[in-house]
């Protein structure tokens, strides 16, 4: 009995070793084939590119954020009430200085400027009349004063109309971008009234952005800046500062 115990144990470990006997050899004979195989293949090929050097311009380059505002802008009211007679107000459209942009109805003003125009004629004439005859004495100064403060009212009420006609006349005050607008003829509007936005369009714009302090410490007025969207008309300084915000 004690005689089998000892030999299943021995047995065992004979079939363990068989085993890995078996695996060592067919483990070097793989070995052995692939660097065979190896042996039998062409070195590999490198590809080696070659550059010419050449000098450039380094500078350090900053990313920043930032709000691109016209040098000039407005919001166009209207200073008068009145009912929209004509509109020219293109969003987007690029106008030039005095193009008139809303004409208010003037009809009433107009016809009041007649009538001062009228009665300027009028009194220019009985002023010339009466100053002939003062010369010879026949009217006193009273009269002919009179007559001059009457022509001068006359004049007076032109200009008046004038410019009220001239104020239902809004005018674009510079070269401009129109904003948004939504304006119509018959509309009436109050005085005040947001008519649009004008842009001012130059040559030149302000940059509204932030930096880290170590990069704001080192820019210069008239360094050179790059935009990944310039805005038109813009012309960059010459450099004169390491650091270029891109």
């Amino acid at each position: 009995m004690n005689r089998h115990k000892r030999i299943a144990p021995l047995a065992l470990l004979s079939v363990v070793v068989g085993f890995g006997a078996l695996l060592g050899a067919w483990k070097y004979s793989a070995v052995k084939e692939a660097a065979a195989a190896s042996a039998s293949q062409p070195e590999p090929m490198e590809t080696v590119t070659a550059v010419a050097a050449v000098a450039r311009e380094q500078r350090p380059t900053t990313t920043a954020v930032g709000t691109v505002l016209a040098l000039r802008s407005v919001s166009l009211r209207n200073e008068l009430p009145g009912t929209v007679q004509r509109v020219n107000l293109t969003p987007g459209e690029i106008v030039e200085a005095g193009t008139v942009l809303v004409a208010l109805d003037v009809s009433v003003e107009e016809a009041e400027l007649a009538a001062n125009k009228a009665q300027a004629q009028l009194a220019d004439t009985v002023y010339r009349r009466l100053s002939r005859l003062r010369e010879s004495g026949a009217v006193s100064q009273d009269e002919l004063d009179r007559a001059k403060a009457e022509l001068d009212v006359a004049q007076a009420g032109i200009r008046r109309a004038r410019a009220v006609i001239a104020r239902k006349t809004i005018r674009a005050p510079f070269r401009a971008r129109v904003g948004i607008a939504d304006l119509h003829p018959g509309q009436y509007l109050d005085q005040g009234t947001l008519l649009t936005t004008l842009q001012g369009v130059g040559n030149g714009v302000h940059v509204d952005f932030t930096v880290a302090q170590q990069v704001a410490a080192q820019l210069r007025e008239g360094s050179r800046w790059k935009s990944s969207q310039a805005p038109p008309h813009s012309r960059p300084a010459p450099p004169s500062s390491p650091w270029m915000p891109a």
